[in-house]
């Protein structure tokens, strides 16, 4: 019999979460999300409610399910942050106003700003996207735009409303008459896409990153960018579901866009958004992707499937709403020494590996990790040791001893012929789309050699 982990009282404790409230946590404060969402999240009416991904909540305590715990978590931390940015104490009705007012103010003058400093801007979203990220040259191209309010290209993109569900219902329709393991890879998809958009969201305010670069082309961009990315937090979460949809199949609230070209040599991550903040969220948004498809069905036909059956803009709307704190989570239960600047590479090959697992092995770790037990920050501790093995660092092997089980490919002391025409960024690339599994002896070896 399955057994799902449940969350600590400890875990609750850190969140902040009240015990005694009701199912959405507000604590003390008078801020409220739309009541047509918390319903949908009270009755689980959303996509990826309930997934097998998620760990158990006590029954006893409240909020009861793990969704309202992250909604909860999340609306908080958005309305810290637009009362950090707008200087706005009571985020209520009473101020959606005059929040609005400086939402307009803000992107008016944004615009005029990045109109005459476009090129630097994109050049700046592609590095800082580079550097936070640890890519190494050569492994991805980018392709960064800043482009204007209506110009987003909206080919390829599923419009939502009925007709995306109709085009959703024949697709699941075909492949579930093809496809046995339809069902489970749609949900570890709806649990990527969670994790991507998550990831992706902190693009909206690595504006922080590059505080002089910004400071010299004006001063203001730097409070204009948080009020205008806050507010705009915040309106996901005070605007009911119907409103957000018929904005978004408008074109009038598509911002940004991202897709990825794999016919390239390296592939090219393409970016546009209307802004800055958008731009860099899209670019993290296309590397997360990259490295997400390690976790589609082998098939080709197979994974167009489960994609033109989760990624929908309903679901990227609540993947918006709910992914932070998702990947908050998981990203807390990666080993302290991957946060060290020579060590964030390997948070991509970390992800791959675990986008790569089979969807019930996924669903049981992630059960863990989401539930802050040690199990799951060990077995990704092992992950890592795996990889880093793999990657011949020393220094990982050192820290982590009892991960490394499998025998060592014998290295000579000198670099062979062999070596020699092999090609270091050439290999990075290969485990980077294809998986530390992809590697031939000869690579391992080759990567052993590079470290001495």
């Amino acid at each position: 019999m399955k057994k799902d982990i449940l969350i600590t009282k400890e875990q609750l404790d850190k969140l902040s979460y009240s015990m005694n409230e009701a199912p959405i946590d507000y604590g003390d404060n008078p801020e409220r999300m739309d009541p047509t969402l918390q319903g949908k999240l009270e009755r689980g009416e959303f996509p990826g409610a309930g997934s097998e991904a998620y760990p158990s909540v006590d029954p006893s305590g409240v909020p009861n399910t793990f969704e309202e715990l992250v909604a909860s978590k999340r609306f908080r931390d958005v309305v810290d942050k637009v009362k950090h940015y707008t200087g706005i104490e009571n985020v209520t009705p009473g101020s959606f106003g005059q929040l609005q007012q400086m939402l307009m103010a803000s992107v008016q003058r944004i615009f005029q700003i990045e109109a005459q400093n476009k090129q630097q801007l994109e050049d700046l979203a592609v590095r800082i996207v580079k550097e936070d990220m640890a890519i190494p040259d050569d492994v991805l191209q980018f392709d960064a735009k800043i482009v204007g309010m209506g110009e987003i290209d909206m080919s390829g993109m599923q419009g939502g409303g009925e007709q995306e569900q109709e085009q959703k219902q024949d697709s699941e329709e075909e492949a579930m008459e093809e496809f046995e393991d339809f069902d489970i890879e749609k949900e570890k998809r709806r649990f990527l896409n969670q994790l991507i958009q998550g990831a992706s969201k902190k693009g909206h305010y690595m504006f922080h990153m590059v505080n002089e670069e910004l400071n010299n082309i004006d001063p203001d961009l730097i409070n204009l960018y948080g009020i205008m990315m806050s507010v705009n937090d915040l309106v996901y979460w005070i605007m009911p579901d119907e409103t957000t949809m018929m904005m978004a199949q408008s074109g009038q609230g598509m911002a940004g866009k991202e897709e990825v070209d794999p016919d390239t040599d390296p592939p090219t991550v393409k970016a546009q958004g209307i802004t800055f903040p958008v731009l860099v969220h899209e670019l993290i948004k296309g590397v997360m992707e990259v490295l997400a498809t390690q976790g589609l069905p082998d098939d080709p036909r197979q994974a167009q499937m489960v994609m033109d059956s989760e990624d929908t803009l309903t679901a990227e709307i609540w993947d918006l709403r709910l992914g932070p704190v998702i990947w908050e989570k998981f990203r807390e239960a990666y080993p302290h020494d991957l946060m060290q600047d020579d060590k964030r590479e390997v948070q991509n090959y970390l992800f791959s590996e675990f986008a790569r697992m089979d969807a019930k092995e996924m669903f049981r770790l992630t059960k863990d990790v989401l539930s802050d037990s040690d199990r799951g920050r060990d077995e990704l501790k092992r992950i890592v040791g795996d990889i880093i093995k793999e990657m011949g660092q020393s220094d990982y092997e050192e820290t982590y001893p009892d991960d490394v089980s499998e025998p060592e490919v014998p290295e000579s002391p000198t670099t062979t012929t062999s070596d020699v025409e092999l090609d270091m960024d050439g290999v990075l690339d290969k485990i980077f789309t294809q998986g530390m599994d992809a590697l031939t002896p000869q690579e391992v070896k080759f990567l052993k050699s590079q470290s001495k």
